[in-house]
């Protein structure tokens, strides 16, 4: 038989192991596992860690903001003198671009006068190629009677009648011998057309306005009527003549 006093000591290390068993499985409770979505669950879409956002997306609503009651004061710049010369400088620059811009409709263009040069006898003589009509050659003329010695005639062009003048008679020069270079330079004269028969047609030039000199001094009565001024080109002299008086018949 058992003694009784030793079955009590037993049940009692029984009851105490019992006790620190329970209070150990309090303490150490197992995790749970996490749940398995089953097989035929559908997956969640994954969400990437990081996502760019746009900054709409932190634009806080004005209305939203509070109003401070007072706003400080700003501090005052700093004034970089290198800054100031800098600018300073850029203004100057500014001021003379505009300066220049503004001289430049004043400046006046030089202003040349185009020349149908031609001679006569041994001299060189212009008129405005403005007054120019055509260059014919010569062509046998119909006389008028009682006309001046230097008016050779009428001759009909192109169903018009015109006048030719002896240039080299009109201007009182001596008699040239002809080269086969003679020309009839018709021009403007009124409301019709008149012929200058001269010994040779040279060249159009340009001649500036300003460098064209009145008619010499030592020239008087119909001679200087006749000229208009005195123009250079190529170190040469060309007389500029004025035709409303060369072709005025009345003027003898």
């Amino acid at each position: 038989m058992m003694d009784i006093a030793e079955i009590r000591r037993k049940a009692q290390r029984d009851r105490q192991q019992g006790g620190a068993a329970s209070t150990g499985d309090v303490r150490r409770e197992p995790r749970p596992e996490p749940s398995r979505p089953a097989a035929d669950a559908p997956s969640a879409p994954v969400v990437p860690e990081f996502q760019e956002l746009s900054d709409d997306v932190f634009a806080p609503d004005d209305a939203a903001l509070p109003v401070p009651a007072s706003v400080p004061a700003a501090a005052p710049p700093v004034l970089d003198p290198l800054a100031l010369i800098l600018q300073g400088r850029r203004a100057a620059l500014v001021e003379d671009l505009v300066s220049d811009t503004e001289a430049e409709p004043a400046r006046e263009t030089e202003t040349y006068l185009e020349v149908l040069c031609f001679r006569v006898a041994d001299e060189t003589y212009g008129i405005d190629i403005m007054e120019l009509k055509e260059i014919i050659k010569p062509r046998e003329t119909t006389e008028v009677p009682h006309s001046p010695p230097f008016v050779a005639g009428v001759l009909s062009l192109r169903g018009i009648i015109i006048p030719v003048f002896i240039l080299r008679e009109r201007l009182g020069l001596a008699d040239a011998v002809a080269r086969g270079k003679e020309r009839i330079v018709v021009v403007k004269h009124g409301e019709g057309l008149c012929g200058l028969l001269v010994d040779e047609v040279t060249q159009v030039v340009k001649i500036p306005v300003a460098t064209i000199e009145h008619p010499p001094a030592v020239l008087d009565g119909m001679d200087r009527e006749f000229v208009n001024g005195i123009g250079r080109h190529d170190g040469g002299i060309i007389i500029l003549l004025q035709l409303e008086k060369v072709l005025d018949s009345a003027l003898m």
